[in-house]
């Protein structure tokens, strides 16, 4: 790690308590001890070697939960913006959620739309070769869509249908016939078969589903139904979150130990065929969690230390030899005392204020240590959006009850915003610059970009377009310069600049750069349209 990188990342991760609001000062203490405390529990076993991880993003624009919307024309072209945006900040490997029953024709029948099957089957083979056409690696993960809450697009239908599937004999059918569409619709490098039994069990309905029997069944189906398409070089896999209770059990059932055997007072079953990964998802890492159990009768946790869970996790596919990977993973900003107990939209809210940089930073500096550490196949960082936005928080921004009176969703759309218009001008936040040092060996600066060419629409308008510039890791975005002078930057051609004067004369140049701050030389016009009236 050379020097640049070293003195970043120890700026970045240094807890500013002074900059901390009031309400989340104890908040951020815990959470900056967690990190810490997990940060030395990797340090004391890890030998500082590097593994080639494959460090991914979250394509957050193509998940099946934002509902029928992705069929629309304007889709994929935030889908290609976002694939860009990613590439840049130095991922080999993009992740896309398509959950089940996504793509399942009884589905789709069920809500009066038989025909988004085939588009929907178009889209997903649209958005890989958008992945793959910049050379990226595709992670296919899979739980099931979310049937209420503010990530809920689908409506009663999806509702309607999980109550449709009365058995979990029909339930695991339906699922394993379904994993197997995406993955010959797919074709991805990486298919996670199931992620957090828990949350499908609270999703779908299906009690079976959140228990070590229920959920081995399932997996073992849908295993051989997957495995049964044949899709060249796939790697599939499957997990749970590492807050699980039974983590052990789930462990040594997917990685097939202990087969049999009484392990913690019950019969540890195990899936019928082996998988090629482990697959984590981590989330909450405090050390004293009270609660174990939502509302009205919670239950404390007898194992309440989070990040230890990782931690034995990790070590139990170690020992069996099955490698592992992390499909989803972020700091939560919860007190020992809220897990369980707040409405989850809070704890994600929360984590839209720039305050937190400095804890997310070394946060995701410990999950890279951790991937290293344990040869790690891919690690997937979870908010894509804390790449380009952060809120600054005040009494106008801040969550009702925390400070201001903004709910959730109110929160969130801010931060959508945000981050569309800073992604447009290629503003970057500190964590898309940190993680990008923590997972790229940028060498080269960008090539130079060519054919530059300004159209002057209106006496006060004109239009610079130029051909792309090509980088070792990914192009961040260009530098427009008009007479001299710095004007702005975007992230993609064209630039349009409306801020002339009539009888103005300009002349604009255009500079490539990296997230490694590395250049290309200034490329002026090379042609001139004049104005059409």
């Amino acid at each position: 790690m050379h020097l640049r990188r070293v003195l970043l990342l120890l700026a970045l991760a240094q807890p500013l308590m002074a900059q901390v609001p009031a309400p989340y000062q104890d908040l951020y203490s815990l959470l900056t001890r967690d990190v810490s405390d997990f940060q030395a529990s990797i340090d004391g076993v890890w030998n500082r070697s590097t593994y080639p991880v494959v460090f991914a993003g979250q394509l957050t624009d193509a998940n099946s939960n934002n509902g029928p919307a992705l069929l629309q024309p304007s889709s994929l072209t935030l889908i290609q913006s976002e694939v860009h945006l990613l590439k840049a900040v130095g991922v080999k490997a993009i992740s896309v959620e398509v959950s089940f029953p996504m793509l399942n024709q009884d589905f789709f029948n069920s809500i009066g739309h038989p025909e988004y099957q085939s588009q929907f089957v178009t889209f997903y083979g649209n958005v890989v070769s958008a992945i793959r056409a910049e050379g990226l690696l595709v992670i296919v993960e899979s739980q099931s869509l979310i049937p209420t809450g503010l990530q809920s697009k689908w409506g009663s239908g999806l509702q309607n249908y999980y109550a449709s599937v009365t058995s979990f004999d029909a339930y695991e059918n339906a699922r394993a016939a379904t994993a197997a569409i995406v993955a010959s619709t797919m074709h991805p490098d990486y298919f996670v078969l199931q992620e957090e039994p828990d949350t499908e069990t609270g999703q779908s309905g299906q009690a079976q589903a959140g228990t070590i029997n229920g959920s081995t069944s399932m997996l073992s189906r849908t295993i051989a139904a997957v495995r049964a398409t044949n899709v060249p070089g796939m790697k599939i896999g499957a997990g749970f979150g590492t807050w699980l209770q039974q983590y052990q059990l789930f462990a040594n059932g997917f990685t097939r130990q202990h087969c049999g055997e009484m392990v913690t007072g019950q019969i540890q079953p195990c899936i019928s065929q082996p998988l090629d990964f482990l697959d984590l998802h981590v989330f909450p890492i405090n050390e004293q969690t009270v609660y174990c159990s939502a509302p009205p009768n919670p239950k404390v946790c007898s194992g309440p230390n989070f990040w230890q869970n990782t931690m034995a996790v990790v070590n139990t596919a170690m020992t069996a030899n099955v490698p592992v990977t992390i499909s989803q993973t972020w700091l939560r900003k919860v007190r020992d005392a809220e897990w369980m107990q707040i409405n989850g939209d809070i704890q994600e809210a929360r984590e839209a204020y720039s305050f937190w940089e400095p804890a997310d930073l070394a946060y995701l500096q410990a999950i890279a240590s951790l991937a290293n550490y344990a040869h790690m196949r891919f690690v997937v960082p979870f908010n894509t959006q804390s790449y380009s936005a952060y809120l600054t928080w005040s009494s106008s921004t801040a969550l009702q009850n925390e400070g201001g009176s903004n709910t959730p969703s109110q929160v969130f759309a801010s931060v959508q915003s945000l981050g569309i218009g800073n992604a447009a001008a290629a503003s970057y936040t500190n964590v898309a610059i940190g993680y990008h040092e923590l997972i790229a060996t940028d060498r080269t600066a960008p090539s130079d970009p060519s054919s530059v060419i300004v159209t002057r629409s209106s006496p006060t308008t004109a239009t610079v377009t130029w051909l792309e510039s090509t980088d070792d890791v990914g192009v961040a975005g260009y530098h427009i310069d008009r007479n001299g002078v710095h004007l702005a930057d975007v992230f993609q051609p064209p630039f349009v600049d409306s801020s002339l004067t009539s009888g103005m004369n300009a002349s604009y140049s255009v500079q490539a750069f990296d997230l490694a701050g590395r250049v290309s030389a200034k490329v002026g016009v090379v042609r001139r349209r004049p104005a059409r009236h």
